[in-house]
């Protein structure tokens, strides 16, 4: 075994689960990502170290213990799952679905949008116009000016020079 820790405690999985996690991980369509969470959890049921998975996979010990907790977390869910495959009540091909959405990405997280999409359209219908019709001596709009226009108008609370620019840089056409 050589140095370094014992194997860890195998991961649950059902005969089936297997069988479809290494028909999905065997074909050519299976994106690289999904086919590496596969061969980590397909692994860590063989009883294999974290760190022998770590180096075979050339990944993070930390996504190894991630993806491991994750699929112990779902584990039981997943058997019931299978359990109505027996009263025909779910398709092999439903459990199929349900494997692999458990091995995509969570949803990232992150601060909520404040900015709507009207208010963003406000901003750009802001900018189309001439800064002289709104008592700006400018030629052209800054994003800074744009920001501080936007406020007094009551469009938004509050923006930064930077929203601005962002907002703008997603038109086809520069609007500033």
């Amino acid at each position: 075994m050589g140095r370094g820790q014992a194997p860890a405690v195998p991961i649950p999985m059902t005969l089936l689960q297997k069988e479809i996690l290494q028909d999905i991980g065997r074909r050519h369509t299976t994106s690289q990502q999904l086919a590496k969470r596969i061969k980590l959890l397909l692994m860590a049921n063989q009883g294999q170290s974290n760190s022998h998975i770590k180096r075979e996979l050339d990944i993070s010990l930390n996504t190894v213990k991630s993806w491991r907790r994750r699929w112990e977390a779902n584990y039981d869910n997943l058997v019931s799952y299978e359990s109505y495959l027996e009263n025909q009540e779910v398709s092999p091909l439903d459990l199929r679905k349900r494997l692999i959405s458990t091995l995509k990405d969570s949803p990232r997280s992150g601060a909520p949008k404040t900015i709507t999409l009207a208010q963003e359209k406000q901003i750009i219908a802001l900018a189309c116009e001439p800064p002289a019709d709104y008592q700006v001596e400018m030629a052209d709009w800054t994003h800074e000016m744009l920001a501080k226009v936007a406020i007094a108008k009551g469009i938004v609370a509050s923006i930064s020079s930077r929203q601005v620019g962002r907002i703008l840089k997603k038109q086809p056409s520069s609007a500033s």
